[in-house]
């Protein structure tokens, strides 16, 4: 029994050889013409890679023509290149990658013109062209000369402090500001909360102290050598949540009420008031404020988008607002302030910009109640989107890929275009604020190499 099992399986084994030995039969001619192409494919890369030798010798016999010392040097880069046939197919397949890379450039100048400023320009700067950066200087010569006149004897705009920090800030970073630094910090002086060390919306009238205006104020000062007081600054560490966030209304509990605005606002002011500060245990008491409230915006983005909500808090996720403009002025504030690991929100910005940028005049506004003890404020701050999306993309720009570089960069010349939209903006609009952010937007840094 056991016999004819093995004797069953031997004869399987039989037929199986044989029926291999037909097949191998039949692919032999196959193999043979598969050979002979081989063969021939070999003679071509050959004759190819010779071709390369004979360009690359003829090149060195014109260059020494004109200098001897370079052309001993070609000489030994070819004698080393044509030592081996890998050698001389690695060189065979550079001149390719030159040649494809030249009918590219030629089929796509544009395109092949950005890769070309990228890779070969600074990491630091969006190599914007010529053109679009004399642009941009221009106009922000113009909006700088329009605000400045827009500004009374006392150093003030309007008696608004918001507008005034904001168009303050905006002038100091252009390097335009021509106005004394003592009228400026009596002017913010006059128009603080009567109880507090702090600023409102307004200095009259019902409105509670607020964070974003406090902030912009301490901001402002900063960037003219100004240190806050004692008090400004306690006004402001104080009103940071456990989380590390900020109210945009002082009063107003966290969780909830924790505005992602009023958080990059206050991180900003004492991030800049640090720099003025010579004693270093206060130094360091507004460093951990401020990196606080950098982790607690990095924990509050929208996963993968680069999105931040007004009130990330707010109990219900469809009623929490993402604005274009928020999230770029967050974006920013977490570069001004040196927050460590921000590259993936970087490419995530990028990688969600809008395809056209936004208008010049363009905003959004949460308009949500915020609570305080018994009584209920509005939110109106407005997020314009295109000058705080222009400014994070700049700050995004170093820790992109080269694609991704080439991509903010295409956007960014869209944005700031002769002709774009920001241009339209005249200095004399009646909301000053608009044409501040438009002129922090065209500073010299974002446009030029």
């Amino acid at each position: 029994m056991q016999t004819d099992k093995v004797s069953l399986a031997a004869k399987k084994l039989y037929a199986y050889a044989r029926t291999m030995g037909s097949y191998t039969a039949r692919l032999r001619p196959y193999v043979a013409k598969m050979r002979a192409y081989a063969d021939k494919l070999r003679r071509h890369a050959v004759k190819g890679v010779d071709a390369v030798g004979s360009w690359l010798h003829r090149g060195i016999v014109h260059v020494g023509k004109v200098s001897p010392r370079t052309a001993k040097r070609l000489e030994a880069v070819e004698a080393w290149v044509c030592q081996s046939d890998r050698r001389k197919l690695c060189a065979a397949g550079l001149v390719a990658v030159v040649v494809l890379g030249t009918g590219f450039a030629a089929i796509f100048p544009e395109t092949a013109g950005r890769y070309c400023r990228v890779i070969f320009t600074s990491n630091r700067i969006v190599p914007l062209p010529d053109e679009i950066r004399r642009a941009a200087a221009e106009k922000a010569k113009q909006l700088a000369a329009a605000l400045e006149a827009r500004i009374d004897r006392k150093g003030k705009l309007a008696g608004e402090a918001w507008i005034s920090a904001q168009v303050l800030v905006a002038l100091k970073e252009n390097g335009s500001s021509r106005i004394s630094v003592k009228l400026i910090g009596q002017y913010f002086r006059s128009v603080a909360g009567p109880e507090c060390a702090c600023w409102r919306q307004l200095p009259r009238g019902e409105f509670p102290n607020h964070v974003g205006v406090t902030s912009w104020v301490l901001w402002t000062l900063a960037r003219y050598g100004i240190p806050a007081q004692k008090g400004e600054l306690e006004f402001l560490l104080s009103t940071q949540d456990r989380e590390g966030g900020w109210p945009l209304f002082a009063g107003a509990q966290g969780g909830k009420f924790a505005s992602s605005y009023g958080t990059a606002a206050a991180i900003l002011a004492l991030h800049e008031q640090s720099t003025l500060k010579a004693n270093r245990a206060q130094q360091e008491r507004l460093a951990a404020a401020v990196r606080r409230g950098a982790d607690w915006l990095k924990t509050r983005v929208a996963p993968g988008r680069a999105r931040w909500a007004d009130y990330p808090g707010w109990p219900q996720a469809s009623q929490r607002g993402e604005f274009l403009g928020l999230s770029g002025f967050v974006l920013f504030a977490l570069h001004r302030v040196g927050a460590p690991g921000l590259a993936a929100l970087d490419r995530d910005w990028l990688g969600q910009l809008p395809v056209e940028a936004p208008a010049a005049r363009e905003s959004g506004a949460t308009r949500k109640a915020v609570q305080i003890g018994r009584r209920s404020y509005r939110d109106d701050t407005r997020y314009t989107a295109l000058p705080w999306a222009i400014l994070a993309t700049a700050a995004a720009y170093p820790d992109a890929s080269i694609s991704e570089k080439v991509r903010a960069m295409e956007w960014l010349e869209r944005a700031l275009a002769p002709g774009a939209s920001i241009y339209a903006l005249t200095g004399k609009e009646r909301n000053a604020a608009i044409v501040a952010e438009a002129l922090l937007a065209l500073r010299v840094e974002a446009t030029r190499e």
